[in-house]
């Protein structure tokens, strides 16, 4: 802790003012989140820096899978983890996600986002806090109450190159602890990028991404620097039902972090693995293991139904935080899908998306536009087809000009 009662969001004299028998742990709960201990989350790194409640995890799915979200697609919840992954997205969502954290502290979240030109734009509010509690002084006399709360309120915007993600947002923080005020402000970036590794089973075009996020690079919590982080994300799909994700995190906190990250398990390096198991577009079952880290495993399962247009996605997850005990979680997401895509219309879709490629290959172009046209009639989120059927369109359009201009050329010729 700081020597001086400015140079700490809360010093010791601070902390003994607040301390009776009955409030002990919520106090400890607020010691705990200064010296960067709170749920156990990064527990390697303590006492490092402010606003500390900006690395804990959002959004019920990644939880459950030990927050190996870096390079996930189509979640709004990338905004957290890659803000790239917005880009991804295809139609409006709605989210709301609860956590229940240790010491009867709560961590709340409701994002929404909205598809504008080839990608989305997000804004998110989390609020982390505990129900407030009474002031004890030095003689044991009850002094008032005390509030402890911790804001972020986020707007992120991911854009689609088609070839790869790009995505940006910025973060307004307010901390209030007792009579102090704190504010903060930091930008997160990133990109991610997708591709094709080979599975033995059918897969999506792109099954295999790779992001990378820096996240809370901005000014400084009173004095402390925010929770700046390096994220490395990878992910695979091996077939169209079960994935494989790993993330890799390092602090940012200090020029020491950088050979951390290079060489392995010190400090605040972090390596987190997860996995999804998804059954007929209906029930999905998560896992996830943090390694060098506070907690170790935790497990999710989520279910998607759909009421005309709209599609409702309901996520549950528990997670060990050692000594700390359980947290949990729920989160429920509304879509608002203009159509309501079947699984055998994706199957229809990709059939004839295949003919499509077949008819473009053999340089039969608007046959492919009308095979392209039939896919967006099963799917039409289905690899961006507007766009290709723009481009093969453009590329007809072309051909006839060059076509034309030949003609015209032959007639010179031949007068």
């Amino acid at each position: 802790m700081s020597e001086t009662a400015e140079g700490r969001i809360i010093t010791f004299s601070t902390i003994f003012m607040l301390i009776n028998k009955r409030k002990f742990f919520l106090c400890a709960l607020i010691l705990a989140v200064t010296l960067r201990t709170v749920a156990a989350y990064s527990a390697e790194s303590i006492g490092t820096s402010g606003a500390d409640f900006l690395e804990i995890g959002v959004g019920t799915r990644s939880l459950g899978m030990a927050e190996a979200f870096t390079s996930m697609v189509d979640d709004i919840n990338t905004i957290y983890y890659n803000p790239a992954g917005l880009g991804s997205l295809k139609y409006p969502i709605l989210s709301i996600h609860h956590q229940e954290l240790i010491l009867d502290s709560r961590f709340e979240n409701i994002s929404f986002s909205y598809p504008i030109e080839h990608g989305n734009i997000a804004v998110t509010n989390s609020i982390f806090w505990v129900p407030p509690f009474d002031r004890i002084d030095i003689n044991g006399e009850k002094k008032g109450k005390v509030n402890f709360l911790n804001n972020a309120l986020t707007v992120g915007y991911g854009y689609d190159f088609d070839f790869m993600y790009l995505g940006g947002s910025v973060k307004y923080i307010y901390q209030q602890i007792h009579t102090l005020d704190v504010h903060s402000f930091a930008v997160d970036i990133g990109v991610l990028k997708g591709m094709y590794l080979y599975s033995p089973f059918d897969v999506p075009t792109r099954n295999f991404h790779i992001g990378i996020s820096f996240l809370n690079l901005g000014s400084n919590a009173k004095n402390d620097p925010l929770p700046r982080m390096f994220r490395l994300g990878l992910s695979y799909k091996l077939t169209n039902w079960f994935g494989i994700y790993v993330d890799m995190t390092e602090n940012l906190i200090n020029a020491s972090d950088l050979y951390d990250f290079i060489y392995g398990f010190e400090e605040s390096f972090r390596v987190n693995i997860g996995a999804e198991i998804t059954l007929f577009d209906i029930v999905a079952f998560r896992a996830g293991y943090k390694l060098n880290d506070g907690q170790t495993y935790s497990f999710g399962v989520g279910f998607n139904f759909v009421i005309k247009n709209v599609s409702f996605n309901i996520d549950t997850h528990y997670a060990d935080s050692g000594i700390f005990g359980p947290t949990y979680s729920f989160s429920i997401s509304f879509k608002l899908i203009p159509k309501v895509v079947t699984m055998q219309d994706k199957l229809d879709a990709a059939e004839h998306y295949k003919k499509g490629i077949k008819h473009f290959i053999d340089n039969q172009i608007p046959q492919a536009v009308d095979e392209f046209k039939t896919v967006k009639d099963f799917d039409p989120y289905y690899k961006n087809i507007d766009r290709k059927i723009q481009d093969l369109q453009e590329i007809e359009k072309l051909k006839k000009e060059n076509e034309e201009i030949d003609a015209e050329l032959k007639k010179l010729e031949s007068d």
